[in-house]
């Protein structure tokens, strides 16, 4: 059998009766150059067999294995794992409610998802540590009243945060090193834009156009820069990363909709708890 050719790997399969769902768990941290040559494969693989895999990577873009090989078109289902609206979140906390026989205030309810910018970690984070304070260990024989006011939950919120701000601060400054020392260290000057924006655009993403818009004005070069530069530097995002070892990503760059999304919601609420000046000081930017 070669194990490089597609159609000898599904003869296999088939010969052994192979018939479970094929996973691939962090299929982010595979080169870029992998993940495009498995993207070729796996348009075999869906016209030679019925063989049906799931794929689970960090990013925000439906169409990444697609935009590797645009055979793929209607041939794969984009699932965003990462989708929290309130009312789901609201839904974590009335589960956990019930198992422990417990009750949480509404306000307390109100406040925690509408502050932990749709993240269900912080939300059940913050919920485990509120038990732990009243003593909550197990479910109770008899229905627990749990109350917990807006100033606790923010402290709590931002001791969870503040488990990463080693991990965070270690991200600004290996980023902002590059893959080398260049003229134009256009890796650390991508930082400017993420480091100055406000945390509303953050959630939503950072388009090409706002980076362009600040590098104008604020980098060494201004409009003088090559743009083709900043382009590169876009769709490199991830590979620093990797090579970097930051795992996991922060960050990943949208080749679609020229969009760069901040995967790792903490990282939001960390700068939004930080001082701006500070964060741009350790990347070496004022």
């Amino acid at each position: 059998m070669d194990p490089e050719d597609v159609n000898d790997i599904i003869d296999a399969l088939k010969n052994v009766g192979f018939h479970k769902y094929i996973v691939l768990d962090d299929f982010h941290y595979l080169k870029t150059d992998v993940q495009k040559d498995f993207a070729i494969e796996l348009k075999a693989f869906h016209e030679n067999s019925s063989l049906c895999f799931i794929v689970i990577g960090v990013w925000l873009d439906e169409n990444k294995l697609i935009t590797y090989n645009g055979d793929l078109t209607g041939r794969v289902i984009s699932v965003n794992a990462d989708l929290w609206p309130q009312k789901y979140l609201k839904e974590v906390i009335y589960k956990g409610q019930e198992y422990l026989n417990i009750k949480f205030s509404d306000e307390f309810v109100n406040e925690l998802v509408s502050s932990c910018f749709d993240n269900v970690y912080y939300v059940q984070e913050v919920c485990y540590r509120v038990c732990e304070l009243n003593g909550i260990t197990a479910t109770q024989r008899n229905t627990k009243e749990i109350k917990c006011n807006t100033q606790t939950i923010q402290q709590l919120i931002r001791d969870v945060v503040n488990e990463s701000a080693g991990r965070y601060r270690a991200f600004i400054i290996q980023y902002s090193t590059g893959f080398q020392d260049t003229s134009l260290q256009m890796h650390r000057w991508l930082l400017y834009p993420i480091l100055t924006a406000s945390i509303e655009d953050l959630s939503r993403g950072l388009k090409y156009r706002k980076f362009k818009e600040s590098l104008e004005k604020n980098h060494p070069k201004g409009s003088d820069l090559n743009w083709g530069n900043l382009t590169q530097a876009l769709k490199s995002v991830v590979s620093l990363q990797l090579a970097k070892q930051i795992q996991p990503i922060i960050m990943d760059y949208d080749e679609t909709n020229l969009i760069l999304h901040i995967v790792d919601r903490g990282f939001i609420i960390w700068i939004q708890l930080s001082d701006r000046n500070e964060l741009l000081e350790l990347a070496e930017l004022c």
